[in-house]
């Protein structure tokens, strides 16, 4: 009977340790993102949802809701502090019919961005590297934690 008490304390144990730490590392990953600074106009028929970066990557969100941007694509150029250009991206915003908008997510993985500017374009030039459609996964995170933890 005690082993059993035992090893119900442990799986007990174990559950928390499991829900504080995952609480943390979320807190922890998302209070380290910061607003970006937009150094142009935002092309009129979109809005940001959110445009934030850490120093070594960041997340994009905008919302496209004006048919006259249909078949166009849409630029996002990421610069530093000191307005260098670190990289570009063009995004398709296909087609958007009446009365609708359109999600448009990205993610990057380029350090030290601070600044972004949004323009929109007729054709799609190249984009640079450090881009990706999805967002890391939590294994991801948490390996990078651990090996910029191991660096430290």
């Amino acid at each position: 009977m005690s082993t059993v008490k035992s090893f119900i304390k442990y799986a007990i144990w174990i559950i928390v340790f499991w829900v504080v730490s995952d609480f943390l590392i979320n807190v922890g990953i998302n209070t380290t993102y910061k607003t970006m600074q937009n150094i142009g106009d935002i092309p009129t028929g979109m809005q940001i949802q959110e445009m934030k970066s850490t120093a070594v990557n960041g997340k994009i969100g905008i919302i496209v809701n004006s048919t006259k941007l249909s078949g166009k694509f849409l630029k996002i150029d990421l610069y530093s502090s000191q307005n260098n250009l670190l990289g570009t991206q063009y995004l398709d915003i296909g087609e958007i019919k009446e009365n609708e908008s359109k999600n448009i997510n990205t993610y990057f993985k380029i350090s030290d961005v601070k600044k972004y500017k949004i323009s929109i374009t007729d054709e799609k030039g190249e984009s640079s590297e450090g881009f990706m459609d999805t967002a890391m996964s939590t294994i991801t995170i948490i390996l990078s934690s651990i090996r910029l933890l191991l660096l430290i």
